[in-house]
């Protein structure tokens, strides 16, 4: 059994391992040994607790000598992870030069292990004038524009024919599939002379498959793309990480280690041509093996097109309506098909080989390509999510949740990558860390950290950007704010310490499979009339916090307080997922009960569900369900029947049917016709929320923990930018509850708790934005108490302020001589900092104080007193309430006492300890972002505006002055 007693010293000082950790963007192998072992220190004295390093493009360096795989980033990546190690922290490689996918430099376009696709060119014939003589070719050399990724695209030299089909065009994009013909057989060599035997319109497909001839920047030669559905892709590199990468003295450095890992990000791999399908020497065997039909006349209805990610597929040719189920079926089999090989053939072999090594194995995984999304789960050591693709929302989150709390892997996230660089107030991050708590993302990478130190020429203040001027923010020296990062990593670090002990409990999970989830949703700021919308204001106006989740959109649950997420059915037939005590996976997140709402459900898993039904798990079949399919052009699915159908061209529908009736037909499942009975339904199977609230509330989402006797609850109000403040009261089992400071890691007993039978009732209020953290020990007696009430005992309105104003300062050179015959030169923009004191005593923010300005940026400082009188001092607890820090980050420090770090959406410090009747000075340190500063210095003026090149439209980034400071009201208030 766990004791409360037993976390105290972990909550006053999170270990390493805990704290955030960081993307890190070397500018390739250009950085000096004193530059990568300051950056580390700098980090790890931040508090940061890890970094995951890869090469960005450094321009104005000779790529052959610092590029990917070359000699000095070899160098370099062993002082990462020498340094790393020697302080405690993790370090992760990636899978090849910059972030996108695994490549190598030991290949090209045309070997085994490179990337493949399946491209088609056509031929129309008709009856008198046939196909006759030579196939016409892949113009291999043809230019089809530019990838958004970096690197290029070098044609591959051979192309090998793999099918040739027949079919009647009925209309624009229409065939009909009755009368696919395979003419394969009938090729002699390259040659065909076929002639249609009717007066129809026939088309002839030309397949041939070829290396996509994608490359990955930067390297010192050239990195290829390696094929993820075939052995021969990851064998290869397997073969370079062990002949080149891991040396007798790295592989000794990872040994130390016990969070060196491989990162996978999201799966961003091009195709070239036209047919649009990845593809490799296996597929058409393998696809017959597994789906037990011949792949070949199905090729036409799988030609498409994709904008960057396989969410936005479009094809290019469908069946007539009565023939298009069967095409939907087979699509799904190809998909599903693609997604056994990229687990069997990457995921699987390379979490071993990366075993044997000391590595962990932690992958964005499946999106990005026509994956399904959760089924990968088991195959990997860490399942990450990230923010810039899915844009702060709870149900995205929920997507990976599923996976990760099923088989009990670490869940995690790239957070803080978005369109504005160094434009939003740090409350904009902390919003998205604390959705992400909400679903379970108890590890967060910030995205990212980059030295200020780059190449001369390419460098100018504030910084070496390393993922660009375009992308992301930086978490660095760079910052204002991060004389403020240690105090908030130690809060970041308690909640995500709490959030990882014991198990997740969630209430329900929903049954969802998704080839081509919208991995987009969150990039989509461009209304329909090309209106720019703000980052900001879409995360903190629109979607989830307008009321408009886009996968499971009825909320009743969520406005109840109740804990759901996605999975893949097929999941459920996984070895290590089990049924017992009425619920999934009891040793796990403990589902007590599943959903099905969409048309298509496994056969076998419906067999199984059956089984589990008599044996008393809860089903709730949905009807008439909507999700989203892509944001971006506003399309959405709807299921009128839920599993009506099997996925995939099996045979098996009928079978499906009727596992279907004799589930329906069990005590413990019901069904409904309209998702917003779902919470309705639900309660009438029995199933209690295990934090639900008393009373809807459409403001607040929680997360749940079970560690022994005790429950951890993590509570956030989400509506950060147009909710009011709101109270909740959330049933809990009974005991007695401790409410954790998260900027102190103080633990004191919550004021506002009654039992009711065999509950607790928990009354929680917070302001927009305010998170929680909680501990309720089972072990130990409930005592009722009343909320506690603020009296305010001071108001402090007279202050001295005094603004550090930053801006670029001189640069510095660094010359390194390793001996090589070469000297290596940096360049560092320094940041000078000038004292700016104001006239002014009341608050204001800076571009309205006449002595700062709108140009400003940097960190204020703010001096006041105020008295309390012994009564006061000595009864209750003592709160500084600084009313708004314009979102900023900062401290606040009483008398001689420690600089104490706040909530940047309710920044609230507890003063009592440090509190003495009579007078008190207090200091408030409040930081801006660069966002002034920049924009008076011209900075944004030429940098393109990435989520208008998302939606097909060309512009620079625009910002605005924006409010920076301490705002207030601040009072002092005590509470009793």
């Amino acid at each position: 059994m766990s004791r409360f007693a037993d976390h105290r010293s972990a909550l006053r000082q999170p270990p390493i391992e805990y704290r955030p950790e960081l993307r890190w963007w070397l500018a390739e192998g250009h950085h000096t040994d004193q530059t990568l072992r300051s950056e580390i220190e700098t980090a790890h004295r931040f508090g940061f607790g890890g970094m995951e390093f890869l090469a960005m493009d450094e321009e104005m360096i000779d790529h052959g000598r610092y590029g990917w795989g070359a000699e000095e980033w070899v160098h370099d990546s062993a002082i990462v992870v020498e340094e790393t190690t020697a302080r405690g922290m993790s370090v992760s490689f990636t899978s090849g030069t910059n972030w996108s996918n695994a490549n190598l430099p030991t290949i090209d376009p045309d070997h085994p292990s490179a990337a493949q696709e399946l491209d088609v060119v056509t031929i129309d014939v008709r009856r008198g004038a046939p196909a006759a003589g030579a196939l016409p070719r892949i113009d291999l050399d043809a230019n089809r524009g530019d990838s958004l990724l970096p690197g290029h695209r070098v044609a591959p030299k051979t192309q090998r024919l793999e099918a040739v089909v027949a079919a009647v065009l009925t209309g624009d994009g229409v065939i009909d599939s009755s009368s696919v013909l395979d003419l394969s057989e009938r090729v002699d060599g390259e040659s065909l002379d076929w002639e249609p035997a009717d007066d129809r319109d026939w088309r002839i497909f030309v397949f041939w498959a070829h290396g996509t001839g994608q490359t990955a920047a930067p390297s010192a030669t050239v990195n290829y793309t390696v094929n993820y559905l075939e052995r021969a892709g990851v064998d290869a590199v397997i073969d370079y990480w062990s002949e080149v990468v891991l040396t007798a003295e790295l592989r000794e450095q990872i040994a130390r280690n016990p969070r060196a890992q491989m990162y996978m990000d999201s799966l961003e791999l091009t195709i070239w041509g036209a047919g649009g399908m990845f593809w490799g020497q296996s597929i058409r065997d393998e696809f017959r093996r597994r789906r037990g039909y011949d792949i070949v006349p199905w090729l036409p209805f799988l030609i498409r097109e994709i904008r960057m990610m396989a969410a936005a597929t479009t094809y290019h040719y469908d069946a007539e309506s009565a023939q298009q189920p069967e095409v939907e079926k087979v699509r799904h089999d190809y998909a599903q098909t693609l997604t056994d090989l990229y687990i069997e053939n990457m995921l699987e072999p390379f979490a071993a080989f990366l075993h044997e090594n000391g590595i962990t194995l932690r992958a964005e995984i499946s999106y990005g390509l026509p994956f399904e999304l959760t089924r990968p789960g088991p195959a990997v050591d860490g399942i990450e999510t990230e923010s810039l693709e899915f844009g702060s929302q709870i149900d995205a989150y929920r997507l990976l949740a599923g996976p990760a709390h099923l088989f009990g892997k670490q869940y995690s996230s790239e957070t803080g990558a978005t369109t504005r660089n160094h434009m939003l107030d740090h409350r904009f991050f902390d919003q998205i860390i604390r959705t992400q708590l909400a679903a379970g993302v108890t590890r967060t990478v910030l995205h990212g950290w980059a030295s200020t130190v780059g190449a001369e020429g390419a460098t100018q203040w504030p910084g070496h950007e390393g993922m660009w001027p375009m992308f992301s923010e930086r978490f660095d020296t760079r910052q204002p704010a991060s004389e403020f990062y240690p105090l908030w990593n130690d809060a970041i670090g308690r909640y995500q310490y709490l959030l990882r002990q014991g198990r997740p409990r969630i209430d329900v999970g929903i049954l969802r499979t998704d080839h081509f989830v919208d991995n987009l949703s969150g990039l989509v700021f461009v209304e329909g009339d090309g209106t720019r919308v703000p980052d900001e204001v879409a995360y903190g106006r629109w979607w989830m916090r307008n009321r408009e989740n886009h996968w499971w959109q009825d909320l009743g649950m969520q406005d109840a307080g109740w804990s759901y997420e996605f999975f893949d059915a097929s999941l459920l037939l996984h070895d290590d997922v089990s049924f017992g005590e009425g619920v999934v996976q009891p040793d796990g997140p403990g589902y007590q009960a599943l959903i099905v709402y969409q048309e298509a459900l496994d056969p076998d898993a419906a067999a199984l569900l059956l089984d589990r039904a008599r044996a008393g798990l809860r089903v709730l079949i949905v009807n008439g369900a909507r999700e989203l399919k892509l944001l971006l052009t506003g399309d959405y699915t709807t299921h009128e029947r839920a599993a009506s159908r099997t996925p995939g061209r099996d045979g098996r529908d009928a079978e499906l049917a009727a596992t279907l009736t004799a589930l329906r037909a069990l005590p413990s499942v019901r069904e409904i016709d309209d998702p917003a009975q779902t919470i309705q339904a639900l309660r009438d199977l029995g199933v209690i929320g295990r934090a639900e609230f008393t009373a809807e509330n459409r403001a607040v989402l929680t997360y749940l923990r079970e560690d022994g006797d005790l429950l951890h609850l993590f509570a956030y109000h989400f509506l950060y930018e147009t909710g009011a403040e709101t109270t909740v009261e959330v049933a809990l089992p009974a005991g007695a509850v401790h409410r954790i400071d998260a900027n102190t890691g103080e633990a004191l007993p919550h004021q506002g708790t009654r039992q009711a039978g065999d509950r607790t009732i928990v009354t929680i209020t917070l302001a927009p934005g305010e998170s929680a953290l909680f501990t309720l020990d089972r072990g130990s007696a409930g005592q009722d108490s009343v909320p506690a009430r603020a009296t305010t005992v001071a108001d402090i309105a007279e202050w001295g302020i005094a603004v550090e104003s930053w801006d670029a300062g001189e640069d510095i050179t660094i010359v390194e001589d390793r001996g090589l015959g070469y000297v290596t030169r940096e360049v560092k923009p320094t940041t000078a900092v000038t004292r700016i004191e104001s006239a002014a005593t009341a608050l204001r923010p800076w571009k309205d104080l006449p002595d700062i300005g709108p140009e400003v940026s940097g960190v204020g400082e703010y001096r006041a007193v105020f008295t309390v009188d012994a009564a006061d001092a000595a009864d209750g607890r003592l709160l500084l309430d600084l009313g708004s820090t314009s979102g900023g980050l900062g401290s606040v420090r009483i008398n001689d006492g420690a600089a104490r770090g706040f909530d940047t959406s309710h920044p609230v410090v507890d003063i009592t300890s440090d509190v003495r009747p009579g007078t008190n000075e207090v200091v408030v340190r409040v930081a801006s972002s660069l966002n002034n500063r920049l924009r008076a210095r011209g900075y944004y003026e030429q940098i393109a505006d990435v989520a208008l090149q998302f939606s097909g439209r060309a512009g620079t980034h625009e910002t605005i002055v924006r409010d920076y400071g301490l705002l207030g009201p601040v009072t002092v208030k005590r509470m009793r």
